[in-house]
């Protein structure tokens, strides 16, 4: 049988006619307890119908932060290997992802691919080469930076810095549907594309959403479902109104991915279309990430373990096994550089990547070639402060800081074994009973960290400030090139201090 799925996967890879549209959802900050199949306390039906055509990925994993995640998804290499590493680009930041490292739509775009991104983008506009429209996406609709009002488009009202609006179309200032909630503005923008998409020519669609990310808002009909579920409860303060709005903005998702399938339908490009559902990273509310231990910015894995499945196209489908099944197979967001690019018909070959193609191991339950997995490695280059956090088989390592990596000063340095086959929430910790794994998992870190590349995360700047840019979060105020400096001739002092640990 194994023979047959690799002939049909064969044909389809060297067929231009058959490569699959790919339409990639990302939600923001979506915990491991945010979906329904995950959480009965969850109003998710139609992501949970969507899962349940295809495959939930049950060991998926991301970094811990909005920008490495994205990073490591358009380079397909762990962020430790691009200098990305350290955290999310916060705004008025002067970086971004290095301009050296081809993209996934880059490539895309070489298979005859067309290339759209609906949403937040996060990797960097200070300068012009930092933006989507430059890092190989044919349209652009969306936020530059982090995060701004889910209706207004402001981000940081502040007296010394200005208040900052944030949407573009292209690369030019957008006031389009001012005030509508933005997770309906992306679903409108997608519709439209979908409306004019190709039938006959592939093209790659990146939804990335702006919710469940802080500011907390949503339409009030949302709200009311989980209050209603609340006063069953007979639970009222200030922190389940928090988390009603929260768990309200996931319901909205809901409702907008269920249309923006509807639509996939209705256009028939649904026939040829994989659809990918991801999160970037855990909840910062311990509470959404289940069970799972930490939350956002650790490397436990409340911070890192998030929802996931494919659906879509007959290939799919006549490959699966069972369609709703649960795999374990563990993987990473690095893998979809490869395995996507192996469906266009890219070479793999051809690829420098730390990603696994996985298409195998999530449709025939074959075993994944994965497996190690890098949660993260930072080593800070001004106080030697560091984070590793690795995974083999069913063993994790996490040594030095465990929560949000914080650089430039001396912090406390722990050390965690867990068996997450037995233990999954990490509650047990065997680094003193099990002394050779230990050293066995240090040794796969070492061995890494001589590749790993100096994070740059500077102080924000004031130049980027909106109250030097007509009140916008706008390019310009900084250059590039930084990479060629901090690794034109990489330091050893700091690949010495790690093998001495």
């Amino acid at each position: 049988m194994n023979i047959v799925l690799c002939i049909l996967v064969s044909v389809l890879t060297q067929s231009s006619a058959s490569k699959p549209n790919i339409l990639f959802i990302l939600a923001d900050d979506l915990g491991f307890g945010d979906v329904s199949w995950n959480n009965p306390e969850m109003i998710t039906p139609n992501l949970e119908r969507l899962a349940g055509q295809g495959v939930i990925l049950d060991q998926y994993y991301t970094q811990p932060k909005c920008s490495p995640s994205r990073a490591a998804l358009m380079t397909g290499l762990y962020p430790f290997r691009t200098g990305m590493q350290r955290g999310s680009i916060g705004p008025f930041r002067p970086t971004g992802l290095p301009t050296p490292f081809p993209t996934l739509p880059e490539i895309l775009r070489n298979q005859g691919y067309s290339t759209h991104l609906v949403g937040k983008w996060h990797l960097g506009y200070c300068n012009e080469n930092y933006l989507p429209t430059r890092r190989g996406f044919d349209s652009f609709f969306g936020e530059y930076a982090q995060q701004a009002d889910h209706y207004t488009r402001e981000h940081e009202v502040n007296r010394h810095i200005g208040t900052g609006y944030d949407l573009r179309r292209g690369e030019n200032v957008s006031y389009e549907n001012l005030g509508l909630y933005s997770t309906f503005l992306w679903e409108e923008e997608t519709i439209n594309i979908l409306d004019k998409a190709s039938t006959s020519d592939p093209w790659f669609l990146e939804v990335s959403l702006t919710a469940a990310h802080p500011p907390y808002q949503a339409p009030d009909k949302y709200i009311k479902m989980y209050e209603r579920k609340n006063r069953r409860k007979k639970q009222k303060n200030n922190r389940s109104d928090q988390d009603n709005i929260r768990k309200a903005m996931i319901t909205a998702i809901d409702d907008s991915v269920g249309r923006i399938i509807d639509k996939l339908k209705s256009t028939g490009l649904d026939e040829n279309t994989l659809v990918v559902f991801s999160s970037d990273n855990g909840s910062g509310h311990s509470d959404a990430n289940g069970s799972l231990r930490g939350k956002k910015g650790y490397v436990f894995e409340g911070g890192v373990r998030v929802p996931a499945f494919i659906q879509g196209t007959p290939l799919l489908h006549q490959m699966l096994v069972t369609p709703g099944y649960s795999s374990s197979a563990l993987v990473h967001i690095v893998d979809w550089f490869p395995t996507l690019l192996r469906l266009s018909g890219e070479k793999l070959s051809n690829l420098e990547t730390d990603g696994v193609d996985i298409w195998e191991p999530l449709t025939t339950g074959e075993i994944s070639q994965r497996e190690i997995l890098v949660y993260n490695l930072d080593l800070d280059d001004q106080s030697k402060t560091f984070q590793f956090a690795v995974r083999k088989n069913n063993w994790k390592l996490i040594w030095g800081q465990t929560k949000e990596f914080k650089p430039h000063k001396k912090e406390k340095n722990e050390l965690f074994l867990f068996n997450l086959a037995r233990d999954p929430n990490e509650t047990e910790n065997l680094a003193e009973s099990e002394p050779s794994i230990v050293q066995e998992l240090k040794k796969i870190v070492k061995n890494l960290t001589k590749e790993t590349r100096t994070a740059f995360h500077p102080n924000r700047f004031n130049l980027g400030f909106p109250k030097y840019h007509e009140g916008l979060l706008s390019p310009g105020w900084c250059g590039t090139g930084w990479w060629k400096i901090l690794w034109n001739s990489e330091s050893t002092s700091l690949g010495r201090f790690v093998q001495a640990l």
